[in-house]
């Protein structure tokens, strides 16, 4: 399947801004892939939009396609014959016309234009500040380094401007698999845990007959369009990416502490935090703590894993078996290391499924809503999912269980035993669940397969 899929919470913020009756600067962002641009399209179906994809360029021929693209939107010859002597009448006009005939200006792939031309963010916060109209900006890029200077930096031209942003998220098991429409859950699970929920990835890889075809094509195949994807959304945002490529691959290893990653990718204590927290912001990381952390951001119990299914994927099996792929033997790679290894693979990614399906459909397996679902560990202790309500009153104990086979009255017990361990919510009402993919008749057991 191919097409667009989902997005409508998106899609709906867009036409409430482009529908209000003052000024608006929007800023979309968000790593590369997640369909940005794709959903800017999407919009201009419903309405038109000026909307120029900024190439990486001179500033002269950046500044022509622009006029070209205004001309081709007004449906203007003038325009198409005009020469703007620079950037500043560009887009004085622009926002001036736009404004006028209430059609939004997109500026897709900012960053482009910001390395093509530099200070056309002052040029943008002069002629912003000049219209009093409701005209509509909107502001888009994957460079979260450039993107975040562009509008966050209080010293930024454009600081205090925006009027809303939209950081664009990988998409939920449930919206991605739209992109697999013929395939069995246990598919769209293992595509999931494969690929994550990232639309540009999973439509490239619904193409195919399998979620293992797909990852022998795109990824393991040194042909394939997936193969060298990681290495080039790292280059682009980080100068320095070998340590960086370390810490992932330790990451994808298993490693979660900082002194574990540190030790296994050869990088001094000291600095690993530096890395991670970078990491972090560019969303290729999350920092956990604990669902029972009142302050998880200065909690000293935080582990790290990688937040980007497909990153996991490709540094646990591509990156350190790049030699054998290189000399063809990528069938070999996928049957010796990637299938025998899968089960445990997938015990991560199923966990998130179980966590999304928890949330979106409490009220029917718990009877509530809860205000916190997360995992919980100590030194002893490790439970998959704990869910609590707002007052701390309820919580439900939850396993995930990928494996085909599953003891759940023994699960249960476990989990029973494991609860007391919880003291914050010791003396809440308890509720304990086992969710796998297995056909089992029980009160406790959930099925989502």
């Amino acid at each position: 399947m191919s097409g667009f899929v989902n997005r409508t919470d998106e899609l709906a913020l867009l036409g409430r801004l482009a529908a209000s009756d003052r000024r608006e600067l929007l800023v979309v962002y968000g790593r590369r892939r997640l369909g940005k641009t794709a959903l800017l399209r999407q919009f201009s179906v419903a309405r038109p939009l000026a909307y120029y994809s900024c190439p990486l360029s001179t500033a002269s021929e950046a500044l022509r396609l622009f006029t070209r693209e205004l001309a081709r939107t007004f449906d203007d010859p003038l325009l198409a014959r005009t020469r703007f002597p620079g950037w500043s009448e560009a887009v004085e006009y622009a926002l001036e016309r736009c404004g006028r005939e209430r059609i939004p200006l997109v500026l897709d792939e900012l960053p482009y234009l910001q390395r093509s031309a530099p200070g056309i963010d002052a040029l943008l916060q002069h002629a912003w500040d000049g219209h009093d109209g409701a005209v509509k900006l909107v502001l888009a890029g994957s460079s979260f380094s450039v993107m975040d200077a562009a509008v966050a930096n209080p010293r930024a031209p454009l600081y205090g401007r925006r009027t809303a942003q939209l950081e664009l998220q990988p998409m939920t098991f449930d919206q991605v698999s739209g992109f697999y429409r013929d395939w069995t859950f246990e598919q769209c699970a293992v595509a999931y845990g494969l690929f994550g929920g990232v639309p540009a990835y999973a439509e490239q890889a619904a193409r195919h007959e399998s979620p293992a075809d797909a990852a022998h094509a795109l990824a393991l195949s040194p042909a394939g369009a997936l193969y060298a994807e990681p290495e080039f959304l790292v280059r682009e945002e980080l100068r320095d990416p070998g340590a960086y490529f370390a810490i992932l691959h330790a990451l994808a290893a298993g490693r979660t502490r900082p002194n574990e990653i540190a030790q296994d990718a050869g990088i001094a204590h000291a600095s690993v935090g530096k890395y991670l927290d970078v990491l972090r912001r560019l969303r290729f990381v999350d920092r956990e703590t604990p669902v029972t952390e009142t302050r998880p951001e200065r909690s000293r119990r935080g582990l790290y894993r990688l937040a980007d299914s497909f990153l996991r994927f490709w540094f646990r099996y591509v990156y350190p078996n790049r030699s054998a792929l290189e000399a063809g033997r990528s069938r070999e790679v996928l049957d010796a290391v990637v299938f025998p290894d899968l089960d445990a693979f997938m015990g991560q990614p199923y966990e998130e499924i179980c966590r999304q399906h928890l949330i979106a459909d409490a009220n029917r397996l718990l009877g509530w809503q809860p205000l916190r679902v997360g995992r919980y560990w100590d030194s002893r202790t490790e439970i998959d999912l704990v869910a609590v309500d707002a007052a701390g009153e309820r919580a439900a104990f939850v396993e995930c269980k990928w494996g085909r086979t599953v003891d759940v009255p023994r699960v249960v017990r476990r989990l029973r035993e494991k609860a007391r361990a919880v003291a914050p919510f010791a003396a809440a009402s308890h509720r304990y669940l086992v969710i796998s993919r297995t056909g089992v008749d029980d009160e406790h057991h959930v099925r989502l397969a």
